[in-house]
């Protein structure tokens, strides 16, 4: 700046009188600056998503094996109902 262009501003500066209503309200508005961060990856699923997907599949597991021992204990029971029934037609 020159110094012609300081004086004028130090003059204008100088004559620029504050006025504030009487009556009435007053407001402010702070406008805020766009500020830009290292952007993020979002998860596709929320947590609590995650966990109650985690807890069905736990479930169906369990279940799973709970369907499989009691297969299992009516196959071995068949096996020896059926051992029982030759045995007794052995004997007879």
């Amino acid at each position: 700046m020159s110094t012609t262009e300081r004086e004028l501003l130090r003059n204008v500066n100088e004559k620029i009188e504050l006025i504030e209503p009487s009556t009435g309200k007053l407001f402010f508005e702070h406008k805020t600056e766009l500020v830009f961060v290292k952007p993020r990856l979002m998860p596709l699923k929320s947590q609590a998503l995650q966990s109650l997907e985690e807890m069905h599949r736990e479930t169906a597991r369990q279940l799973q094996k709970k369907r499989t021992k009691r297969n299992n204990n009516n196959n071995s029971n068949e096996n020896n109902n059926k051992k029982a029934g030759e045995a007794q037609m052995v004997a007879a």
